[in-house]
């Protein structure tokens, strides 16, 4: 039992990674240990000895993620697998569970509303988050111990009470849109102003850097050293000052980048930027872009974009990468140029390599942006992920396009997959739509008074028995509207608004008001009498329009008027 080998050979590692062994959960409490740490505290016998029950359930399971390793999932989603297989352990542990195949499944029940009580009552990791824990774990476990069925895991998963969370796409309004592509602006021209100051010049020059951005922030880079404000003069230890002059001074010409790492996050924050700007301009998927090997490139024209080829030893024939806007181009040549210019290129073939101190990481290693995050965090700007950036990407080119089709092509999805995932409501779109779709199907349209016309001729025609001094419809004033067959009231509280201060504007026109000849009356007694019928028959409608209309008089008493004549009414009480 002792040479038994449950570790995976076929998974790539980094230099600095540690093998993952599922031997080593053999030892009750192994799976809460740092896992560089678990040989040392098997060997010194901390962990006692192995739990000979466990080794059935451990090689099936060690047999399902292998099968997984062989079908080609994503390296990130196999990381996953193990992660999420060592922290399941570790709660059985706690539990004083021993997992068998006997009795995986019903552990797996008691895992579940574990994962319940943390997501709905406790309120610490989110429901869509426990859910997918739980789906991914059922997927594991069927597999290994070969549950029945089309979809095993499914089946396990509907054995417990966790279920999927509804998806609820929140409507944006007009002000929150605005301040998304607010901060998705910001967050690009922060981006660009690192990879236009980080050339190759300032990255090995003196230190500290600083970066400016448009909004006065400041971006401060330390390399290697510790203090940003350091008084050289006060150090009084001559061989020390000398130490952190020589840390602060610019690298000779005949020194590398590369020598010590010295560098290695200043490095890391420009090629992580450029990645960021070339997920925004290219619409790629993360994991596609990060893997990407440099090339020579040959641009083609098309239309507003361009495509870009993959050349072979000079010839023009070649396979098409990806599409990008015109306006990139001269950024991503000047990023090449960069990327020649400090060495990467000679020491890494990736399109964006990354550096880690004396470390060499694997291919498909997921992308974290740890740099880029915690200087965003300093200078308090938002940080957008990039699946953010492509949902950002999508909606504009619907929202400029209108065009399904065209958008699911360009970001190579389906459109199935466009509208379930990617796609948001958008305020504005949605007004416009609507108005599009009166305008085609309904005969109202808008009137120069409150209400709406069913007349698009413009033939207005006056009630029966208009009084004498009451305004004449024209359709041009406002108050000749509420004397034409052709009005129609709405039914709204915005409407009975709009009427209460429309009476309002009239009853001050009537104090100003100075008849020339004894008897005479003006035409705004008419109005009042009119906007106040039809306020008392809205009022008799139902008890919701009471409140609309006694809220609407309340609104006006108080001196709130309709936005419509707010700044007419507030001008007539000045001169009053």
């Amino acid at each position: 039992m002792n040479n038994l080998k449950l570790d995976f050979p076929a998974f790539p590692l980094g230099t600095h990674q540690t093998p993952w062994d599922m031997s080593e959960l053999m030892y009750q409490g192994a799976a809460e240990i740092p896992r560089h740490r678990v040989q040392e505290a098997i060997t010194s016998g901390s962990l006692g000895k192995s739990v000979k029950a466990r080794m059935a359930m451990l090689i099936a399971l060690h047999e399902s993620i292998t099968a997984f390793i062989a079908q080609g999932r994503s390296r990130s989603s196999i990381v996953t697998y193990f992660e999420l297989t060592w922290r399941f352990y570790a709660w059985a542990d706690k539990q004083g569970h021993t997992i068998q195949p006997a009795t995986v499944v019903d552990i797996y029940k008691e895992w579940a509303e574990y994962l319940i009580d943390r997501s709905v009552i406790h309120k610490q990791i989110s429901e869509v988050f426990a859910y997918r824990q739980a789906v991914t774990m059922a997927n594991i476990i069927a597999k290994a111990i070969h549950l029945p069925g089309s979809k095993p895991g499914r089946s396990l998963v509907m054995r417990t009470r966790i279920r999927k969370p509804l998806d609820k796409k929140k409507v944006l309004s007009k002000e929150a849109d605005k301040q998304n592509l607010e901060q998705t602006f910001d967050f690009g021209r922060t981006l660009t102003a690192i990879t236009d100051q980080l050339d190759v010049k300032t990255v090995r020059g003196s230190l500290p850097i600083y970066i400016n951005l448009a909004n006065e922030k400041v971006i401060t880079l330390l390399g290697n050293i510790m203090s940003p404000d350091l008084d050289l003069e006060t150090i009084k230890d001559a061989t020390v000052r000398r130490r952190a002059e020589d840390a602060r001074k610019p690298l000779k010409d005949h020194e590398s980048l590369f020598d010590r790492h010295k560098r290695s996050g200043i490095i890391n924050l420009r090629v992580e930027a450029e990645l960021l700007i070339f997920l925004a301009q290219t619409g790629m998927n993360l994991r596609q872009a990060a893997d990407m090997e440099r090339d020579s490139y040959r641009w083609k024209s098309d239309g507003d974009e361009l495509e870009v080829f993959r050349v072979y030893k000079g010839r023009r024939s070649g396979d098409a990468i990806f599409r990008c806007y015109k306006a990139y181009k001269d950024h991503f040549q000047r990023y090449l140029t960069w990327l020649d210019k400090t060495g990467l290129s000679e020491i890494d073939g990736r399109l964006f390599p990354q550096q880690s101190r004396s470390m060499i990481t694997v291919k498909g290693q997921k992308v974290r942006f740890y740099t880029t995050k915690t200087l965003f965090e300093k200078v308090e700007i938002p940080f957008i992920n990039p699946q953010e950036i492509r949902k950002t990407r999508v909606n504009w080119l619907l929202r400029r396009s209108h065009n399904l089709e065209l958008t699911a092509d360009q970001m190579a999805h389906d459109k199935e997959v466009l509208l379930r995932d990617y796609e948001k409501p958008h305020h504005q779109s949605a007004s416009a739509e609507i108005i599009q779709f009166h305008k085609a199907t309904d005969p109202v349209i808008a009137s120069p008074g409150p209400g709406n016309c069913v007349d698009g001729s413009h033939n207005p025609t006056p009630i029966s028995g208009i009084a004498h001094e009451a305004p004449k419809p024209d359709c041009i004033s406002p108050e000749g509207c509420l004397f034409c067959t052709k009005h129609r009231d709405v039914m709204s509280a915005d409407y009975c608004w709009k009427l209460a201060s429309h009476a309002r504007i009239k009853r001050l026109e009537t104090d100003l008001y100075k008849s020339p000849q004894k008897g005479a009356e003006h035409p705004a007694y008419r109005v009042i009498e009119r906007i106040t019928a039809k306020l008392d028959a809205i009022s008799a409608g139902s008890a919701v329009r009471a409140t609309w209309v006694q809220d609407a008089i309340d609104a006006v008493r108080s001196g709130r008027y309709h936005p419509h004549w707010d700044g007419h009414i507030k001008l007539l009480e000045a001169i009053a």
